[in-house]
Formats: C-alpha cells, sequence, structure tokens
C-alpha cells in the first residue's frame, strides 16, 4: 500500500501547526504526570494521565488524515464535519451527529 502526502495549502499548513503544537503541549503535560500517575499514589493523576494519553492518540490520527487528505471528513458516515467544530476540537473525527450516536450508544 501506498502513502502519498498531498501538497500543502496555506490551510492545511495552519491545522498541521496546530495539531502539532497541541500534540506538544499534551505530551509536556503527560510527561509531567507519569511519575505520579498511578491509581494508588493519585488516581486524579492516573485519570488525567489517561484522558491526555487518549487525546495523544486522537491528534496522531487527525495529523494521518490530514497526510491522506481525509481531514474534516466523518469517519463513521463519510460526511464532512462542520468546521465550527473542527475549529473547536481541531482532532474531531466524527460529525456531530455520529459523535452523539457514539455517546448514546
Amino acid at each position: 500500500m501506498t502513502t502519498h502526502t498531498l501538497p500543502e495549502t496555506p490551510d492545511t499548513a495552519d491545522i498541521r501547526k496546530q495539531l502539532e503544537q497541541r500534540l506538544e503541549e499534551r505530551l509536556t503535560l503527560l510527561q509531567d504526570l507519569e511519575p505520579r500517575a498511578l491509581p494508588t499514589i493519585d488516581p486524579v493523576a492516573y485519570q488525567t494521565a489517561a484522558a491526555h494519553r487518549l487525546t495523544i492518540q486522537q491528534i496522531s490520527v487527525a495529523l494521518n488524515r490530514l497526510d491522506a487528505g481525509t481531514y474534516g471528513q466523518c469517519e463513521r458516515c463519510g460526511g464532512q464535519i462542520a468546521p465550527e467544530r473542527l475549529e473547536v476540537v481541531p482532532h474531531a473525527s466524527a460529525c456531530i451527529e455520529c459523535q452523539n450516536h457514539a455517546e448514546a450508544a
């Protein structure tokens, strides 16, 4: 399977920069939390670290979608994710409707 990176436009370059910045912020926060993020030592830090790991994974997947040219496309229904949603959650992989269905299940 060959993978190709689409040429970056000013919009995709800005999105990439924003995603990479958020990824770096989360990695730094996780690095600070990990020494005490054990359920028996600090359960709050443990849960917070888990949330950061999930977000790091989601941001990495969003960067991969950007490379593949599918950024902004809902992974569930194939429709477009509203630009307003991506502005608030740039690593979103589902449109609002699909996300609501997933959360309700």
